[in-house]
């Protein structure tokens, strides 16, 4: 096939009405021009033109936003073939050698099963063909595009369920599915029974769940078909909402159940911006999912005897401030017009901040930013959204001078908290804490040198913070800080006191499972040791089953260097000591796929234990990890010979063992 002949494949088309694209059942045109010149690698046959590259080949799915050049810069750009660790391919890049685009066999197939598009020179969306049938079957959105990665189990191009996504691209794909009144779009937001069966919550909520959901669904579709359910020039601005953890322990629950509540979406419409009642959230793994019928939704007419009147109060947490939803709001609460300008400044200057290209250029976005909250905080309507300003404020500033970008935000951080010690109330403690730790993340950065002076000034600073704010519920943290600063610093008795103080007087608090753990960690020596979990491959794993051999546990992360270099320790004293020792690793990877990718390309082939939730999981709270790399020493007997073993001594106390 020559170049020539490839000029009449049509490129895809849409054809549900969605914008959404379905492939055919054949193989993808662009599978086709590449296998053609892999084949012919040896021959003169022509490789496909850049500007036909670009101009046929489109994301699967419609919402993408990507380079897409104008015929003057397609004609300046290049394809390259190319190989990538396994993978050859193709890659079209600009006249500035930034990549746009890439095409690759990761399989050796000669089939295309990858292609990537790009924004300015970073990766925003993949289509994938994940079983090598020629068609695309999972679609990942990546980079500043977000986490989504949906998954088309027929591959018509239409997703069937959502892998991967987060809480705020729950609330903005509401609003399309709102848009378009997609049922099916609206339906994938919900968990399906087998996510709900493995929430580890009681029978009751299971119920409760699956009900809601069908009860949504049914809801939805006779609401779209009634009538437009929101403008389809309307675009979605901001989310925000109350985020929480529910302890495993409680209620039934056999494993932490971490939740949204009160939920909001702002979007935009003829320049007036207004607040769509999400409502509740939960995370199933690595995706947020609804929980019932937004409130937004269950606000409806009731013909002419009258209008039906909402009041949300909260499904996870109590919202006493909610004000009720009149009829005439479509579930949406407006805003004055102070607040839309406002919110439509903050929302450009956020955009900027993404990328920002200097230093001076981000301390002088993220003062604007922090103008536009004090006039937010200002002219809130409310004590409650006065609260949310305040504390977005305190988050965001310290975040920045915590991460170097803007060391000003200090004094703008304790003219706020002098502003809210008059008022008293939750604020303070919370802006507090705040300026506290950016005050000594500052230090830090500044003088890395004086490292013993600057954690002794903050010891100091979190002690007098729990003495002061006892109810804060930032209390727990504050101890949770001290207890690590004393396990680190050898005083173990002392640590194993403040994560108890944590377990008995916050026993609900998000930090709690953890200091549970770690409570539970420092008492191990000379006690059984085992640990049962499904493994990265997905095999049940009970470390009692190594009984007769000295067993090293090494908790780890693909991200940390110490973890990996850890391993290829590990893979040699395996190899040493033979049948005689066991290694088990417990990865704390928040995605599994990087685990998993690192242990096939590296050869690490003892098992690996693996819980969702990566430093939260059920893992790392188990013994209360708090770092990785952290190894663990167990004897033949199966008890506990050391925990926090440095993995210069590890090779040292095998050999002693087993002498």
């Amino acid at each position: 096939m020559s170049a020539t002949n490839l000029k009449h494949i049509k490129p895809r088309q849409p054809v549900n009405g969605k914008g959404e694209h379905r492939r055919s059942s054949k193989l993808p045109a662009f599978a086709l021009i590449v296998a053609c010149v892999f084949c012919l690698a040896n021959s003169l046959v022509a490789a496909p033109s850049v500007v036909e590259t670009l101009n046929r080949f489109k994301p699967t799915q419609a919402d993408v936003d990507y380079d897409q050049p104008t015929a003057q810069q397609a004609a300046q750009s290049q394809l390259k073939s190319v190989r990538e660790a396994n993978a050859s391919g193709w890659v079209v890049t600009d006249a500035n050698d930034q990549v746009q685009r890439k095409f690759f066999d990761t399989n050796g197939d000669t089939k295309v099963d990858r292609w990537s598009y790009f924004k300015a020179g970073v990766e925003v969306y993949r289509d994938i063909d994940s079983d090598y049938d020629g068609r695309a079957d999972q679609f990942r959105w990546l980079g500043a595009a977000g986490i989504r990665w949906g998954v088309d189990e027929d591959a018509d191009g239409t997703i069937d369920y959502w892998k991967v996504i987060s809480a705020q691209e729950v609330s903005q794909e509401l609003i399309a599915a709102m848009q378009s009144r997609d049922q099916s779009r609206f339906a994938r937001l919900f968990a399906n029974e087998r996510e709900i069966q493995g929430l580890g919550v009681s029978p009751e909520l299971r119920q409760k769940l699956s009900d809601g959901r069908a009860q949504a669904v049914q809801a939805f579709a006779v609401s779209a078909a009634a009538s437009s359910l929101l403008e389809q020039s309307a675009r979605w601005v901001h989310f925000g909402g109350t985020h929480g953890v529910l302890p495993s322990g409680s209620d039934g629950r056999t494993q932490d159940l971490y939740v949204y509540d009160n939920v909001i979406a702002v979007i935009e419409h003829e320049k007036t911006h207004r607040q769509i009642l999400v409502g509740a959230l939960l995370r199933s793994g690595n995706a947020w999912r609804l929980v019932q019928l937004p409130p937004a939704l269950s606000v409806t007419g009731t013909g002419t005897s009258g209008n039906q009147v909402a009041q949300y109060e909260g499904y996870f947490f109590s919202s006493p401030n909610a004000a009720p939803i009149t009829p005439s709001q479509g579930g949406t609460a407006e805003m004055s017009a102070e607040i839309q300008e406002l919110l439509a400044q903050l929302e450009k200057i956020d955009l900027q901040l993404v990328s920002v290209s200097s230093v001076s250029a981000g301390q002088s976005l993220n003062k604007q930013r922090t103008d536009v909250l004090v006039q937010l905080i200002s002219k809130s309507s409310s004590a409650e959204e006065k609260s949310n300003w305040i504390r977005q404020f305190a988050d965001t500033v310290s975040a920045a001078v915590q991460s170097g970008a803007y060391p000003q935000g200090i004094a703008q951080l304790q003219s706020l908290d002098s502003q809210v010690a008059q008022a008293g109330g939750g604020d303070h403690a919370y802006v507090q804490f705040r300026l506290m730790t950016a005050r000594y993340g500052d230090s830090l950065r500044k003088s890395p040198e004086k490292f013993e002076t600057v954690q002794e000034k903050w010891l100091v600073d979190l002690d007098a913070f729990v003495k002061k704010f006892p109810a804060s519920g930032d209390a727990p943290e504050a101890i949770f800080q001290l207890a690590i600063a004393e396990e680190f610093a050898g005083s173990y008795d002392r640590a194993i006191a403040y994560y108890g103080e944590i377990v008995s007087k916050y026993p609900k608090a998000p930090i709690a499972p953890k200091a549970d753990g770690a409570q539970r960690r420092l008492n191990l020596k000379d006690k059984p040791l085992a640990l049962v979990s499904k493994s990265l491959s997905g095999e049940q794993i009970d470390t009692r089953q190594f009984s007769g051999r000295i067993v090293v546990i090494h908790y780890w992360a693909s991200w940390s260097d110490p973890s990996t270099q850890d391993m290829d320790l590990l893979k040699r004293l395996a190899l040493k000591y033979g049948d005689k020792l066991a290694v088990v690793g417990v990865n704390l990877d928040a995605d599994r796929n990087a685990a998993m990718q690192l242990v096939q390309n590296s050869g690490f082939s003892w098992p690996h234990l693996y819980s969702p939730g990566g430093m939260d999981s059920s893992l790392a709270n188990q013994l209360g990890i708090v770092s990785v790399p952290m190894i663990f020493l167990v004897g033949a007997d199966g008890k506990v010979v050391k925990t926090s073993v440095h993995s210069a001594e590890l090779d040292g106390l095998i050999a002693e063992i087993l002498k």
